[in-house]
């Protein structure tokens, strides 16, 4: 891990060992490493005996952060899901009695994560990937009257996150360096 990603851990474990929940925005650049921290995360909470959803904007980033998380997490004993929609519903059945029944440790979705029949057993760590691209009412159905931690991730703050942050009702941890071997990020103006 880069100096950057270490000190963000640092940060959210720290805030994940408060009893007030969490409420943190890591942001960093496209291949800065924002989903091992994320991912860091989600194993201290598992760890803890609490489950965690990972919700992203569209189906292909979430079965692209699924995939990221099987491959970190090969033959571990943490029980991982992916819920998106369209799937068959023989298969969400399942998927959400595991979910209900705590038999889930860790679930990515889309939407489909806030739908009403969506019920967590014991949800710990909500994080939330482009928290730009969902509304206010969406990222609140996924908390479900529940206190989770929060962690959103996004490499462009946009203005209401950037007020949030000033007023104090989000704290911000920032990856600025890349980890070695990534390709440049290069912004234009035209």
């Amino acid at each position: 891990l880069t100096a950057d990603q270490d000190k963000a851990i640092e940060e959210i474990v720290a805030d994940l060992n408060q009893s007030v929940p969490m409420n943190r925005l890591l942001q960093g650049d496209v291949g800065s490493g924002k989903t091992v921290v994320a991912l860091y995360a989600a194993l201290v909470a598992i760890a803890n005996k609490q489950q965690v959803a990972i919700m992203a904007p569209t189906e292909i980033l979430a079965r692209q952060h699924f995939l990221s998380i099987e491959k970190y997490l090969k033959n571990s004993q943490v029980r991982r899901g992916l819920l998106i929609g369209g799937m068959p519903a023989v298969k969400r059945g399942a998927l959400l009695h595991q979910i209900a029944s705590g038999d889930m440790d860790i679930v990515v979705g889309t939407v489909a994560l806030v739908q009403q029949d969506v019920d967590f057993d014991n949800l710990g760590l909500v994080i939330i990937d482009e928290q730009h691209k969902f509304g206010v009412h969406q990222r609140a159905m996924l908390r479900k009257g529940k206190s989770p931690h929060c962690l959103v991730m996004t490499a462009t703050p946009i203005p209401r996150t950037l007020t949030m942050t000033a007023f104090g009702d989000l704290d911000v941890s920032i990856i600025e360096h890349c980890p070695p071997g990534r390709g440049e990020v290069i912004t234009r103006h035209v």
